[in-house]
């Protein structure tokens, strides 16, 4: 890389995924592994477990020195327990996700196209639809989260340059989604649902000082008008994502602190003009990196606090206590031979849910065990 270039690609980096990165010329990293996320709660929701098993695969073709490819999905199977004991599932693939990203103008602007190809389960019955809430939560992460969105398009261009002893990033894309089928067992079942269109706007910006680096970023999102059976049904609120990291070295060990904050405005329902419940997440973490020979441990520890606007049953302008989640984890990095390595995870996590019609908090404790397979060729 030329020294007048080392500087603008560290916004470019974190303005891109960090698989598409640090890739050799003609080479390809294969992943695949098995992540199990487990839940139970307390009485209070008439909820008492949920259990994930996901199986993720995805390949990273560095193509040219300008151009890459990556393709990946995942296989789940997730299970709800309520507190009467009845249980209702859900299995099968996920969407599939491809993009190619090409370089422009090396370390200055990148351009993006990404497909969503509809092989995920989308037609879900009635009796389905509060598993798939769940595991849609704001507050609580799951490996997948969302089963199929049907057939999309999204392009993106990424631009960097040096300001003022910064790296200056902006970012913009917009996607474009096809019709696909959600429910398949009441009166509405073969009606098509289409969501509005996505435009996204990224600024970040990272500087160097000393051996620490400094990142900043903002994300902003509008949306278009969701449509069911092709007329208008949801207008989705706009979205906010400030981001700050700072890393440093203390002695062999590397450390990190960071913060973001997801806040959705509160959306319309077309068909009668009613609106839905703001919501905001707010997280902060710290975690660090251990160099153990050719091994690498990586602990890290989160807090997060969910706000919304959904208070004692009806939406309000002001926020209420959602829930909060506290986290400790620490992923592995195994080399196995040359090409091969192990990433093994573990993960604790306790934390409360707020009943929006109650007001009661309803404590949980989770667990999350994973481990994949990486492979260079």
């Amino acid at each position: 890389m030329r020294a007048r270039r080392a500087f603008p690609v560290l916004a470019l980096a974190a303005l891109l995924p960090a698989t598409l990165r640090g890739q050799t010329v003609g080479s390809t990293t294969a992943f695949a592994g098995v992540e199990v996320r487990g839940l139970s709660f307390q009485s209070g929701l008439g909820l008492k477990s949920v259990t994930e098993t996901a199986v993720p695969f995805a390949a990273v073709w560095q193509a040219g020195s300008r151009l890459s490819f990556d393709l990946g999905g995942r296989y789940a199977s997730v299970s709800r327990k309520d507190s009467a004991g009845g249980s209702v599932s859900i299995s099968g693939l996920t969407d599939i996700q491809a993009r190619g990203v090409y370089q422009i103008v090396p370390d200055l602007a990148v351009l993006t196209i990404a497909l969503n190809l509809p092989t995920g389960v989308s037609k879900l019955t009635t009796d389905q639809l509060p598993v798939a809430n769940v595991i849609a939560s704001d507050l609580i992460p799951f490996p997948v989260a969302n089963f199929a969105s049907g057939f999309n398009v999204t392009t993106g261009l990424a631009l960097a340059v040096p300001v003022g002893g910064w790296a200056l990033g902006l970012a913009g894309s917009y996607r474009a989604s096809g019709n696909f089928t959600p429910i398949s067992d009441t009166g509405a079942a073969g009606a098509s649902y289409r969501a509005g269109g996505e435009f996204r706007v990224r600024l970040g910006a990272d500087r160097i000082v000393g051996q620490s680096r400094i990142s900043l970023g903002i994300t902003f999102s509008s949306f278009g008008e969701d449509e069911f059976g092709n007329s208008p049904l949801f207008q989705s609120g706009k979205r906010f994502i400030p981001q700050a990291s700072w890393s440093f070295p203390v002695g062999n060990v590397g450390l990190a602190l960071y913060a973001w904050d997801l806040y959705r405005g509160a959306g319309s329902v077309v068909v009668n003009g009613s609106s839905t419940e703001k919501r905001n997440v707010l997280a902060l973490g710290a975690a660090a990196s251990f160099q153990m020979g050719r091994s690498v441990m990586r602990p890290q520890i989160e807090y997060r606090d969910f706000a919304t606007g959904l208070c004692q049953g009806a939406v309000t302008t002001s926020f209420c206590s959602g829930g909060k989640l506290g986290s400790l984890g620490v992923r592995f990095q195994f080399p196995v031979g040359a090409r091969w390595a192990l990433l093994p995870l573990v993960r604790l996590d306790l934390g409360n849910v707020v009943n929006p019609n109650t007001n009661q908090a309803v404590s949980f404790t989770g667990w999350d065990l994973g481990v994949t397979l990486r492979a260079t060729m």
